[in-house]
């Protein structure tokens, strides 16, 4: 007589798979998460700018004595285009229905649903990036460290050139190679203040300089759970806690640039993005939020921006899907924000 052995009867028994599916992908999104993010009103995301003297050449002037010198501040439009950015997928007939019929791993049962969502997962990512590296071109949106971007000192973005007014240049302090440290933090504060008269509210870095960053105070590091922007307090996930500088928040992005610090001021700094169309125009199956995948400081909440849901044109058995979103990154006073540059 033979014993039932687990060999003898493995292959007889069904594979089942946890209910839910593990992602060991990091479409992590900070930035783009903190920015508010504003519906656009027209082809093209416009404002007027205003330049002059801090104060008149001649403020004095004799008592009794006729008014000859007269003094403007020069306004010039700025105008930023909006950058086009899609993902997309296809999923055959025999996939969806054999998904369906298996029902095991649960999450993808529905395999539409799964899929859309690590689409919206991969096109939040690409945003996440766009907002630092986004070259300005035509359907990029301009990102805050791309050449002539808003923390540039040179150069032309929204359409003005920083040759001609001075005032539209950002702020920059060269570390010349050197270690992050609290003096290189305030000069640049303090350059900020001069050139604007405001403080910047955020401060963003990777995660390389946050880690020096934090090595400065030794055990003296002070933590906050929540941080201030735009007069609205945001929790962070889960009781974590993060960095600060002189009651400024220090957020650390794996996406951005690596050996710099920027300093910026969310009042003037925003993603805007065009409305949808009218459904009964694209025909689209609906709208959905982008959110990138879990991360420490903020969990994997939404960025605010949102894709349109449209079906494209199908070819045999296979149903093909693209989200679709045209954002700009604006910043309206670049002189408010700043970065450090060539940090070890």
């Amino acid at each position: 007589m033979a014993d039932r052995t687990f060999a003898s009867i493995s292959t007889a028994l069904a594979d089942l798979f946890a209910s839910e599916v593990t992602s060991s992908i990091n479409r992590a999104v900070v930035l783009a998460q903190l920015l508010e993010v504003k519906a656009g009103q027209g082809k093209n995301v416009q404002w007027d700018v205003k330049f002059g003297t801090a104060t008149p050449s001649t403020a004095v002037i004799a008592d009794g004595a006729n008014v000859t010198n007269f003094n403007l501040d020069t306004k010039v439009p700025a105008t930023l285009q909006y950058g086009t950015y899609h993902d997309a997928f296809s999923i055959t007939g025999k996939a969806a229905a054999a998904a369906a019929a298996a029902g095991n791993p649960e999450q993808l049962a529905d395999l539409f649903a799964d899929d859309l969502l690590d689409s919206a997962q991969r096109l939040a990512s690409a945003l996440g990036e766009a907002v630092y590296t986004g070259d300005g071109t035509t359907d990029n949106m301009h990102g805050l460290a791309a050449t002539s971007g808003p923390l540039d000192t040179t150069g032309t973005y929204a359409n003005i050139a920083r040759g001609t007014y001075a005032q539209w240049a950002s702020n920059e302090v060269d570390a010349s190679s050197g270690a992050l440290s609290f003096a290189l933090m305030r000069q640049l504060r303090r350059t900020i203040y001069v050139a604007s008269g405001l403080r910047p509210d955020l401060i963003i870095c990777d995660p390389e300089q946050h880690e020096v960053y934090g090595s400065l105070f030794g055990t003296d590091r002070r933590y906050v759970d929540q941080i201030r922007l735009r007069g609205e307090v945001i929790k962070l996930d889960g009781g974590y806690q993060v960095l600060e500088f002189d009651g400024i928040p220090v957020i650390e992005d794996y996406q951005a640039p690596a050996k710099s610090m920027m300093m910026l001021n969310s009042r003037h700094l925003y993603l805007s993005q065009l409305p949808d169309p009218l459904t009964a125009l694209n025909q689209s199956m609906g709208i959905t939020d982008l959110a990138g995948t879990e991360e420490e400081q903020y969990g994997a909440g939404p960025t605010g921006l949102r894709a349109r849901i449209l079906p494209l044109a199908k070819t045999g058995d296979a149903y093909k899907f693209g989200l679709y979103t045209y954002p700009a990154l604006v910043s309206r006073r670049n002189n408010a924000h700043g970065q450090l540059i060539n940090l070890a």
